[in-house]
């Protein structure tokens, strides 16, 4: 098992229970806490009350949909350093504003987002 001692919190978003599931079960076998919303709504206030390591979210959601919630984020002061990677089934605009820290197609094989999410975390430091 790779461990993560010191128990980052990973926000999980996406609107699909099933996906919500599988990648708490997986960051947290990996040492991770996890916490879970089910659209962009949902995330800001769970990230306004306990504040994570980085935000892994869905592009395409219903109430706020990832680019919302990134922009909502970035336009706060208290959150706009929150590393954000956004994942999505469709093709991203390229013109996306605010930027997200890192972008990917999904599926995402789990190795690969793990690997850039510790990247994200350890550039904080």
């Amino acid at each position: 098992m790779d461990s993560n001692p010191d128990g980052k919190l990973i926000l999980v978003v996406d609107d699909e229970f099933d996906v919500l599931s599988a990648y708490t079960m997986l960051f947290e076998f990996r040492g991770f806490r996890v916490r879970t919303a089910a659209n962009g709504a949902e995330a800001l206030a769970a990230v306004r009350r306990e504040r994570p390591d980085i935000v892994v979210s869905d592009y395409m959601m219903p109430v706020m949909n990832g680019a919302a919630l990134c922009g909502a984020m970035r336009a706060d002061a208290a959150l706009r350093d929150i590393p954000f990677i956004l994942c999505s089934a469709g093709i991203l605009p390229r013109d996306l504003q605010p930027p997200c820290d890192s972008f990917f197609r999904k599926p995402v094989p789990f190795d690969t987002l793990l690997a850039e999410i510790k990247q994200l975390i350890g550039r904080r430091g």
